[in-house]
């Protein structure tokens, strides 16, 4: 403690006032009065000029002063003693003062030291709920936390799904051109500082504190993140609608502009227009319903705050593009689910109760919605458009068959325009959407009812009663085109005369030069492309995922073709009943059947991972999302090879049977007890969110 005692009395001796020195005579104090006109601020006036008690006795610290040895030989515990009896004697304003400087190294904020890269990826692993929390932790975490890129992987994550072409096709119709600026002429010197600046970032005054010091650094890291991200978007809060800096803009004429570089109103109204437009396709396209703002509504708001509008599902970047506002898309989508899981919905029927004349004259067979339009094929033989915010009849029926309308697709997009659809009469019939008028009729597709039928920008594929697949062309194609049908392949479909078997071809120089100018004739659209005839009962359904082709029948089957070559590569087995519905999504097959059950498939080792009860009839149609995120294959494979070892594990200690099958099916479960099969690629139930 003899060291201790000697710092305290070091310490009292700094404590004692300073003894004020003996002035000259001469000296005179300045009373505040002076004849001389020159302000008191003036650097070069007497007050200025006149040394202060600081300047002639500096503090021990401002000359450099060091810590006394007999301090830092003190202990850890000694040490806090003696700066806590010094703090005892400190007014209250300057140990506040202390704690101020202290805190940025007792609290470090992730956000303002480490870069936004990281700091997104640590939060794309928190809940959603976790993450609305951390948003209000501060302004810059609630920037990160609300970021619409990282809303997107969570809305993707949930199994949810975009349609993605309506999304691509409206930011590429909607890019804003940049506008460019004249920038006056800088001279070299200039440059190369602003190249520094580039490469050095912000350079902080060495006599700022350190917490100032601590929120400039998050002030040009979220600056950097707009730079490099673009701008981020807050769900609660306003939505900024970015404007170009008037330096940015080029010169316009009077009448276009305000003189303080600000649209018109006449422009503002025309891109509220625009965007309610917008707000309208990008809803259909998430399927989160329609926006209820119209042009009136949007131009009274940007009118009386050009910069804020209400949350919306468009999101304008830095350059003034319109990108979605995944943020708020998963908000309205969460909605929905909790709406519908706590059976808060309102249900409707088409038509109208008050126009009971636009319905269908008999029984509903097959529909198709789109956004708000809806499509529905009847026993009564006819089609009809529907639109489900009026809940009216679109134009007249669409009359062309002679039976039962049992299937149809239907795509209303510019491009497409078209409705197809199969009937018992065996005929398939394209239509034009917009329009209702028949385009091509194409008569005795089968030989027996087309039960359904799908199609996609290469390929319209129909099934039917007959027990075939049939695969037709939708665009011209010629020998040697990459959807031209490979002919000849053992255990592949069959294919007509007319295809061409183009395997001993090694280059499309080799099919010009010795193909004939009739062999190398195009084949028009909706020719019989190939024949798939392996199902031994009525095929029910059919789906296209890619180069695949999945289709269930009545022999309890599930099969996976080569949709150029017929080739099929998988049968997947274990209903007890005809299936009536299937959908593949690339990594799993979901079928519905007649035994009341849904089973969940794993197409590379035909292995069944779920089997779900719970519909005491037949389950007639099915649709599912399992919400993979990129690279989730490899990740499914590794938890059902952990599954795998588990069971294994569990059957070598005799805690699982060495026969399981007269168990009850599975709905997913993990427990080693209630496997059904090994070596999936799939853990059971199939994964996903």
């Amino acid at each position: 403690m003899a060291a201790f005692s000697s710092v305290l009395s070091q310490a009292q001796y700094l404590s004692q006032p300073l003894m004020t020195p003996k002035m000259d005579p001469s000296f005179k104090i300045d009373e505040g009065y002076s004849e001389d006109a020159r302000s008191q601020d003036d650097p070069d006036s007497p007050m200025k000029m006149e040394p202060s008690v600081a300047d002639i006795f500096p503090s021990p610290w401002a000359m450099g002063a060091s810590i006394p040895e007999q301090i830092l030989a003190l202990n850890e515990s000694d040490r806090s003693e003696f700066v806590y009896r010094v703090l005892r004697t400190l007014r209250t304003s300057s140990i506040a003062a202390i704690v101020d400087r202290l805190r940025p190294l007792l609290h470090i904020d992730p956000v303002a030291v480490l870069p936004p890269e990281i700091t997104s990826e640590m939060f794309s692993y928190l809940s959603p709920t976790t993450l609305l929390e951390a948003s209000r932790v501060s302004r810059a975490w609630r920037e990160r936390a609300l970021d619409s890129r990282l809303w997107r992987l969570k809305f993707r994550s949930e199994g949810w799904g975009l349609d993605m072409e309506a999304v691509r096709r409206f930011e590429q119709s909607n890019k804003r051109p940049r506008k460019t600026r004249s920038r006056r002429a800088e001279t070299h010197a200039e440059q190369r500082r602003q190249k520094r600046r580039a490469r050095t970032g912000v350079d902080f005054p060495e006599n700022i504190s350190p917490h100032r010091r601590a929120n400039l650094s998050i002030q040009q890291n979220r600056r950097n993140w707009r730079n490099q991200q673009g701008d981020v978007e807050a769900d609660e809060e306003k939505i900024l609608v970015k404007q170009e800096s008037i330096n940015d803009e080029e010169m316009q004429d009077v009448d276009s502009h305000h003189s303080d570089g600000s649209p018109s109103p006449m422009e503002v109204h025309s891109a509220a227009q625009s965007d309610v437009s917008v707000v309208q396709d990008l809803n259909d396209a998430a399927g989160i319903g329609e926006q209820h703002l119209t042009p009136d509504t949007k131009f009274e708001a940007a009118t009386l705050s050009p910069s804020i509008s209400e949350p919306s599902i468009v999101r304008y970047t830095s350059t003034g593009a319109p990108q979605v506002n995944y943020t708020y898309v998963y908000k309205q989508k969460r909605r929905l689910e909790e709406n519908w899981d706590l059976g808060q919905y309102q249900s409707f029927q088409l038509p109208h109760r008050n126009h009971p004349e636009e319905a269908h004259r008999e029984c509903v067979y097959t529909i198709q919605y789109i956004g708000k339009y809806l499509v529905s094929g009847s026993r009564d033989r006819t089609l009809r458009k529907w639109d489900l915010d009026t809940q009216r009849l679109i134009g007249k029926p669409l009359i062309g068959h002679t039976a039962s309308v049992l299937c149809l697709q239907f795509d209303n997009s510019p491009s497409e325009d078209i409705i197809i659809s199969g009937s018992s009469d065996t005929d398939v019939i394209l239509w034009r959407y917009s329009t209702g008028e028949m385009i091509k009729k194409i008569p005795h597709a089968h030989e027996e009812s087309v039960l359904n039928l799908k199609f996609d920008s290469r390929f319209l594929v129909t099934c039917s009663k007959d027990k075939t697949i049939k695969i037709w062309n939708r665009h011209e194609l010629r020998p040697g085109d990459r959807d031209y049908p490979v002919k000849g392949v053992e255990g592949g479909g069959f294919c007509p005369s007319y295809i061409l078997d183009l395997r001993h071809f090694e280059t499309s120089i080799d099919i010009d030069r010795y193909l004939t100018s009739e062999e190398k004739a195009p084949l028009e659209p909706y020719t019989p492309l190939m024949i798939l005839g392996a199902h031994n009962a009525a095929v029910n359904a059919i789906h296209i995922y890619e180069d695949q082709l999945v289709s269930a029948s009545g022999d309890r089957h599930v099969h996976v073709w080569d949709i150029h070559t017929g080739v099929r590569t998988a049968i997947c087995r274990g209903h007890s009943k005809g299936i009536a519905c299937v959908q593949y999504d690339g990594k799993r097959i979901v079928s519905g059947s007649s035994d009341n059950t849904i089973r969940i498939y794993d197409p590379a080792t035909q292995a069944e991972v779920a089997c779900l009860k719970g519909h005491s009839r037949l389950v007639r149609t099915i649709q599912f999302a399992f919400g993979d995120l990129p690279g989730r294959r490899e990740q499914l494979e590794a938890e059902a090879l952990e599954i795998d070892g588990k069971f294994h594990e569990a059957r070598r200690f005799g805690d699982v049977p060495l026969c399981t099958r007269a168990n009850e099916r599975n709905a997913g479960s993990k427990d080693p007890k209630h496997i059904m099969a090994y070596g999936a690629k799939l853990p059971p139930g199939g994964g996903g969110s």
